[in-house]
């Protein structure tokens, strides 16, 4: 279920973000990456678990890749240069979409 944004913040584009807070979601999913990669290589190793459940293992591995492609933009010195060398393609082409507007 999508998260509900409140409507009485700042809005859109007229609040900047600290290279501190970007720095410490880059850190958080990076971290979430790391769990969600620990957590696929506990049911791949579980025979039954990995034969049973391969669809969703491999999209708990493309969660993993996308958490850290995002994490990697926000820590990034040119994001635009992050963005293109995102090496999942839809991430990538997403980002570049929104980026170019």
């Amino acid at each position: 279920m999508p998260h509900a944004r409140s409507a009485d913040h700042v809005p859109r584009g007229t609040a900047p973000h600290s290279a501190a807070l970007l720095d410490a979601i880059s850190a958080r999913l990076g971290r979430f990456a790391e769990d969600a990669e620990t957590f696929g290589i506990v049911l791949c190793s579980d025979p039954a678990v990995a034969g049973k459940h391969l669809v969703q293992l491999q999209q708990i591995d493309r969660l993993a890749q996308s958490l850290r492609e995002m994490a990697d933009v926000l820590a990034a010195r040119d994001p635009a240069a992050a963005v293109a060398a995102i090496r999942l393609g839809d991430l990538r082409n997403a980002l570049e979409r929104v980026a170019s507007h």
